[in-house]
């Protein structure tokens, strides 16, 4: 072959590559843009919607199911009305890149156009002539274009088409293929979300989305979106586009943009030409957070230059409060700033809403110190509630509305008032104290994201140089406000931990990204919720009152405690073999609930139990050696009742004793007596539990009689002016308190037999009274408390029946079918993991907060089950008696 032969051949060869990687990369969007109406707020292509199967991640993920993409998938059902040859429909679709235009027709629903390519003029022809005995075709003429308008056999309309420059162009409406016809004749730069993405390449991908921000009001209704999310949402590009690769991925879910125009918003314009930080501050936040929203710049001084000139222009109502208070010394909350700023909403929790910490990096606490001590004592008019301590960390209260708001900008609402301390390097502010104390519980227990398997390393590789970044717990995120759109898209709750929203910023341009990260541990289907007998432990004859099963909220490891006939303390953690070990003698079977909290304070946990007589704590040490310390009351009366209440001088537990006199007594540290509470008043027929009220300036106990007088009383055991207050009718359950939200500020709460829900103020006046569904005359409701007081839900019985309810009076479920006598119970590990247990007969059935029933079998039970639950595993474990045996079940929840 000559060379001259051989160079053609190069040449043509060099020639044909160039030609196919100019075609390639000069392309266009494989969406339909020229048909594409301006009134799309959401466009969409890909190649797989129309697929049987198509899933990402190693959970199998169904793409199809996700939020926007969904509604494509399902408007694809109806080409089924074209023809019953589902195979020549399914040639008709396979390989091709189908576009979607989303237009708005109420707030929450989309009419959509689909954009087809037809391949071929048999298509064309069979497309011409539907293939379907049940519909009629009628046409009309819109600017020389012929429409065809699809009928049923009773004239009703179903859907509308045009075939046009090689697409099958169809949808629901016929006004919107009307607008196809008009858009194909508009000018590009008419439309901006056309022209910002027509020319983007997208061969690539297996599916783009491309969209205008406030389309996401559809996913998450426009009523439920909090301020923060919206404040949040506004640092995202006005025009967005995301990608999904076309290989099935390995862990996580990414939807990546190609970037667009930065917005004009002020935290935006202080970080945008700042790199961002990975996350490093795992260990301060508390696994309670279901959002958590984040800003991070590794340049700390670029940083304050640029917050520092848009704070000068800034102007709120709360920053001008401030200086009036402390003048200039106002600058030092924002002199010292860090480079970070984290908001975690929390879930709901006791009587808790909306709770938020805020963590703001600071540097130089100690000369912050004496600023804020000033600042608390001028803004607060009664004394001693503006500066307390809890577990050595000082705590100030500043009641200025909206403090962080003046302080870092809008995307921080939500503080009626501020409770602040300082946990190196943070600057931690709360809107509500009993919020800030048990953040700081989670911290020195080191219940947070560094000990969660899934939590502990996210955000942590190089490649998270976002700016700011937002990560949604999905399960706890279901019960808060914000919610609204989440709970539809069950394969993405179900499989997926955790949603991460970031945006990083280069060059003027933003990157939005979307991940969706998988569970780490994924149970088979033969384990997933099935019930399982772990061990027996024979014990003939029981002398508890009741079973004593505690739970180290670390590391979720669970126990069992059992006396014998000589009063010893038989402690089981072995819960593969059962084996019992005495580690205590004690004067008596335990009588009350048991506990496992660090009374003591040091680190650790102690059990704490009573017996008739006396109150007991256990320590053991890391040598296993138990020291035990016991109360007695100061009267004759046997022991009745423990109740487990917070606000100790140190931070630590406190216990409310009741005994078989109807009297209360507190037992604050094992190195002081155990007083008597009430010195002013009988009481009779007290409701379990007694409840602490914990917050700053508002310190006390809360004891409901059951002929419906609610006592509020004070540290010294006083009654509080304004008490009791008088419902006028029964209540077969004690009040608690909850946080109203427009003031911040703690109120009574709870529900009369009849079912009203009464709220009381703290000055003592009934500020409402909400009569509750009420069905049939003979119901009755009651508050239905966690063990250990954590949470509260409602409840309403009627013989065989009983309806579980929100705080708000929403029915969530019924069960029916019950036993005369049957005992109820709830149980709270966390927002997400909350459980209604129903003891009915001889067995026990546990449920979740939909109803659904966990595990496949009752749990023969002669007394009432405990629960404890271990998070690492998600593993239910439940302890019962039964056949002169103790049971330890276990069901695997997800």
């Amino acid at each position: 072959m000559s060379k001259k032969y051989i160079l053609a051949i190069l040449l043509a060869a060099v020639i044909a590559a160039a030609g196919y990687f100019l075609f390639k990369y000069s392309r266009g969007s494989a969406a339909a843009w020229k048909f594409i109406p301006s009134s799309a707020l959401v466009v969409i292509t890909s190649e797989h919607l129309q697929d049987s199967l198509y899933v990402a991640t190693d959970a199998n993920l169904d793409v199809k199911r996700l939020p926007l993409l969904d509604v494509a998938s399902d408007n694809l059902s109806l080409l089924n009305l074209f023809t019953k040859d589902q195979k020549k429909l399914s040639n008709f679709l396979k390989n091709k890149a189908v576009s979607y235009s989303y237009h708005p027709r109420t707030s929450t629903e989309w009419g959509v156009i689909m954009y087809i390519p037809i391949a071929n003029e048999e298509e064309s022809k069979w497309l011409s002539t539907p293939q379907n005995p049940n519909i009629r075709a009628l046409h009309h003429n819109f600017q020389d274009h012929r429409i065809t308008d699809i009928i049923d056999a009773n004239s009703r309309p179903l859907f509308s088409y045009l075939i046009e420059d090689h697409y099958l162009i169809v949808s629901y409406y016929g006004d919107l293929i009307e607008d196809a016809v008009r858009a194909s004749s508009i000018n590009i730069e008419s439309f901006r979300l056309k022209s910002r993405f027509s020319d983007l390449n997208d061969s690539d991908y297996g599916t783009s989305i491309y969209l205008r921000n406030d389309a996401w009001k559809s996913v998450i209704a426009g009523d439920n979106i909090n301020s923060n999310f919206y404040e949040f949402g506004r640092n995202f590009p006005t025009f967005q586009d995301f990608h999904i690769e076309e290989a099935k991925s390995k862990g996580g879910l990414s939807l990546k943009s190609t970037g667009t125009d930065a917005p004009d918003y002020y935290l935006t314009n202080i970080i945008k030409d700042i790199p961002g930080a990975p996350f490093s501050g795992h260990k301060h936040i508390s696994q309670q957070t279901s959002f958590l929203y984040r800003s991070g710049v590794v340049d700390r001084a670029a940083f304050q230059k640029e917050f520092k000139k848009w704070h000068k222009k800034y102007k709120s109502e709360s920053w001008n409060k401030l200086a009036y208070y402390i003048g200039k010394e106002s600058n030092q909350l924002i002199d010292n700033l860090g480079a970070e700023l984290i908001l975690c909403q929390l879930e709901e929790n006791n009587s808790i809403s909306d709770g938020k910490i805020l963590l703001a990096e600071f540097s130089n606490y100690e000369k912050l110190r004496p600023v804020l001590q000033k600042l608390a004592r001028l803004a607060n008019e009664e004394t001693n509630v503006s500066i307390d301590q809890y577990q050595g960390y000082d705590i100030y209260s500043v009641p200025i509305p909206e403090l962080p708001s003046g302080l870092y900008g809008p995307m921080f609402t939500g503080f009626p008032r501020s409770y602040i301390t300082y946990i190196a390097p943070y600057l931690v502010i709360s809107n509500n104290s009993q919020v800030l104390q048990n953040y700081i519980v989670d911290y020195e227990n080191q219940i947070t994201w560094k000990q969660s398997p899934e939590y502990d390393s996210i955000l942590t590789s190089a490649k998270s140089e976002a700016q700011l970044s937002l990560i949604v717990n999905l399960r706890k995120a279901q019960t808060r406000a914000g919610n609204g759109g989440i709970k539809k898209y069950n394969d993405l709750i179900t499989k997926m931990e955790s949603l991460v929203f970031q945006c990083k910023y280069e060059d003027g341009d933003a990157f939005p990204e979307i991940t969706l990260i998988p569970k780490k541990r994924q149970t088979a289907n033969k384990v997933l919720n099935r019930t399982f007998l772990n061990i027996d432990i024979e014990w003939p004859e029981i002398f508890d009152s009741q079973l004593a099963a505690l739970q180290n909220p670390i590391d979720g490891s669970s126990e069992i405690l059992l006396t014998d006939k000589q009063n010893n303390l038989l402690r089981t953690n072995n819960l593969r073999e059962g084996k019992t070990e005495t580690i205590a003698k004690l004067n008596g079977p335990i009588i009350t609930s048991a506990y496992k909290v660090d009374f003591l304070n040091i680190g650790r946990q102690q059990r704490i139990f009573a017996t008739k007589s006396t109150v007991y704590a256990l320590d053991e040490d890391d040598s296993t050696t138990v020291t035990t310390f016991t109360g007695s009351l100061p009267s004759g009366q046997d022991i009745a009742a423990l109740y487990a209440i917070d606000g100790g001088d140190d931070g630590s537990n406190r216990f409310i004793i009741k005994n078989t006199a109807e009297e209360l007594f507190l037992w604050e540290s094992v190195t002081k007596p155990i007083r008597r509470l009430n010195h002013s008043v009988q009481f009779e027929n007290i409701q379990s539990p007694v409840v602490a009220l914990n917050q700053i300036g508002n310190r006390g106990f809360i004891v409901t009689q059951k002929n419906g007088k609610i006592f509020l009383l004070k540290e010294n055991g006083t009654v509080k002016q304004g008490f009791p207050v008088d419902i006028l009718t029964r209540t077969e359950s004690a009040f608690t308190w909850t946080q109203n939200p427009a003031t911040g500020q703690p109120e009574l709460v709870g529900v009369s037999v009849s079912g009203e829900l009464i709220r009381i103020s703290l000055d003592g006046k009934i500020t409402s009274r909400k009569q509750l569904l009420r069905p049939e005359p003979g119901s009755k409701f009651k508050t239905l408390f966690d063990r250990n007081s954590l949470d509260w839900i409602l409840i309403r019985s009627l013989n065989s029946k009983t309806a579980i309810i929100t705080k708000d009076g929403n029915d969530l479920f019924e069960i029916k079918d019950i036993l005369p006598n049957s005992i109820i119970q709830y149980h709270f590990f966390g927002v997400d993991n909350r459980f209604i247990i129903i003891k009915s007969g001889s067995y026990t059935t546990v449920f979740d907060m939909t109803g659904k029933r966990l595990g496949d079998k009752a749990i023969p039970s002669e007394m009432p089950v405990q629960l404890t639950y271990q998070p690492g595993y998600y593993k239910l474990l439940i302890f019962s008696r039964s056949e002169k045996k103790i049971q330890v079940w276990s069901i695997k929840l997800r």
